[in-house]
């Protein structure tokens, strides 16, 4: 189940989404960034409790708000979610009026998870595989974290310089391998390596999606050696079926190139690296520690909050037929096709080279054949342009109408020429043609209108302390980029 998928235009819940990966992903993995945007919420700021604690204890001089039972608020998540949100969706600046908004924004997340973990949903399996894996994932990198830890006090103690965290992941890695006196099946590392080094290299001029295809390929190792071993250790054997798993689990963006014997070595001893990070992750009861407690208990609120407001939200929004009729008719118009141009539109680097095809494109059998050939060629240079996606240029080419040609205009990434074609009437659409958009424009709307009495809801029946002297102090000192977290390398 996905619900922030549902809301693409419901302001309130695309920011509160926002918020909930940003901080979900920044306590899991320290230092993870996650961009999101949404709609701004407008609301102004509310009435809090004065600056003490139910049992009298001042808050401290970091912590923003207090919210239910203990939820605290403090100036780096506030950092935090201020960074994750872009402009329009926040203020441009942070001011009193917006910082305060922006809290308020903070806290209507954290008084909805408060309430929505009150409540025990039947997860999918893949979500339950989800909670396993943040688990692991943070389990494992709490282990590096402290391995390097161990590394870095030791090369410290040894006079040694410091090392950036790559590096010295390299070196917590080659000292724990080294004293596992590793031997290989050479003949079997040499073929893995022709098998690796035989995966194209991605094409420079290429698109995004094709090179990402061609690093996403998996060697192709014959299916005999999967079981072969390629590597005997004081840790245990690894065979080349261990080796091919730990690839396919590598984003495909940061899988190193694999061109010899010697990058076959590095990527078994990454093997054997992990499985002792892993041995002693359950040995010292890793899956204890805070942060991982604290990673899994985030999931788990994430998952509660999305079943909640399905719960709550989207399953109360009427989409029976008379409902969705009506919504329709209260603007039949905007559910129509808008007036349209259809336009020659070309980018140029040059404006001499610009200035040159806007003579070609003067004449019209001209025009015709430069686009002719250019679709041979699996090219097209014609649009489609409307008053809401381009006013400038759609108000330029009205005024100067059909066979007219606008240019060259200095624009983003050159010159543009654009020879204006044909002016295409707007046209209404029936019901039933735009029934889908009308039910997801409905859900969006309504579901904004939910949400936001949902929360205000909330806020009645949840208690608030705002500490309004940190706020103030926030302000002033304005918006730091926030210092990264500790960042793990990962060994090659």
């Amino acid at each position: 189940m996905s619900l922030w998928g549902r809301s693409r235009r419901a302001g309130s819940l695309s920011l509160l989404a926002a918020l909930a990966v940003s901080s979900f992903a920044a306590s899991a993995f320290p230092g993870g960034v996650t961009t999101s945007g949404g709609a701004g919420a407008k609301s102004a700021p509310r009435a809090t409790s004065p600056v003490r604690l139910p049992q009298g204890r001042p808050l401290a001089d970091t912590v923003l708000a207090v919210v239910g039972r203990g939820r605290t608020i403090d100036a780096e998540t506030f950092r935090r979610g201020w960074a994750q949100i872009a402009p329009p969706a926040r203020a441009d600046s942070l001011t009193p009026e917006s910082a305060r908004r922006f809290l308020d924004l903070l806290i209507d997340k954290e008084a909805l998870a408060e309430r929505a973990v009150e409540e025990t949903f039947e997860w999918t399996s893949l979500e339950s595989a989800e909670v396993v894996s943040i688990r692991d994932r943070t389990m494992m990198r709490t282990a590096l974290d402290s391995a390097l830890t161990v590394a870095a006090r030791a090369r410290a103690a040894r006079g040694e310089p410091p090392l950036g965290a790559e590096a010295l992941g390299v070196a917590a890695r080659e000292s724990t391998v080294s004293r596992l006196d590793v031997t290989y099946e050479e003949t079997l590392v040499a073929r893995l390596a022709k098998a690796f080094a035989d995966i194209p290299h991605p094409s420079g001029d290429s698109s995004l999606w094709s090179r990402l295809q061609v690093m996403g390929q998996m060697p192709n190792i014959d299916p005999a050696d999967s079981a072969r071993v390629v590597a005997w250790s004081s840790a245990g054997t690894y065979r080349v079926g261990e080796l091919r798993d730990a690839w396919q689990k590598l984003n495909p963006i940061f899988r190193p190139r694999i061109e010899n014997a010697e990058d076959v070595h590095d990527l078994v001893e990454n093997g054997l690296f992990e499985r002792l990070l892993r041995r002693d992750a359950g040995q010292h009861h890793m899956e204890r520690h805070p942060r991982v407690v604290e990673a899994v208990q985030r999931q788990r609120e994430y998952l509660a909050v999305q079943y909640f407001i399905m719960r709550e939200v989207f399953d109360q929004i009427p989409t029976d037929s008379l409902t969705l009729r009506r919504f329709y008719d209260k603007d039949i118009d905007v559910w129509g096709i808008p007036t349209r141009l259809q336009v020659v539109r070309l980018l140029l680097p040059e404006r001499g080279e610009a200035s040159r095809m806007a003579v070609r494109l003067r004449d019209p059998a001209e025009a015709e054949t430069l686009v002719a050939r250019a679709r041979r060629e699996r090219v097209d240079y014609t649009a489609e342009i409307t008053a809401r996606g381009d006013s400038a240029l759609f108000a330029a080419a009205m005024t100067s109408g059909t066979g007219t040609v606008l240019g060259p205009d200095s624009v983003s990434g050159g010159w543009q020429v654009v020879r204006v074609n044909a002016v295409l009437p707007s046209q209404r659409r029936a019901f039933d043609d735009v029934r889908q958009l009308v039910q997801r424009s409905w859900s969006d709307q309504d579901g904004e209108r939910r949400i936001q009495a949902l929360l205000a809801t909330l806020r009645k029946r949840t208690r608030v302390v705002v500490n309004e002297p940190a706020l103030a102090r926030l302000v002033r000192q304005g918006i730091r980029r926030a210092a990264p977290g500790p960042r793990s390398a990962r060994p090659r």
